[in-house]
């Protein structure tokens, strides 16, 4: 579904923040949906979004 490997950095195709992919135990609760789990920090906290693997690009680390 997804090229995108747990522990790659990733950002949104409009720009935005800096995110590291998860593992994809996370959407076990989700069978075969396109999202991607996703971390990124927020002030002092840990933030975990689902992202659709089409708006998502690679970014350096």
């Amino acid at each position: 579904m997804n090229t995108f490997e747990p522990g790659e950095y990733v950002r949104l195709r409009a720009g935005g923040r800096k995110m590291i992919v998860k593992h994809p135990s996370f959407t076990s609760d989700l069978p075969g949906t396109p999202l991607v789990p996703c971390e990124y920090r927020e002030k002092k906290r840990t933030v975990l979004g689902f992202y659709s693997a089409r708006d998502l690009i690679a970014a350096p680390a």
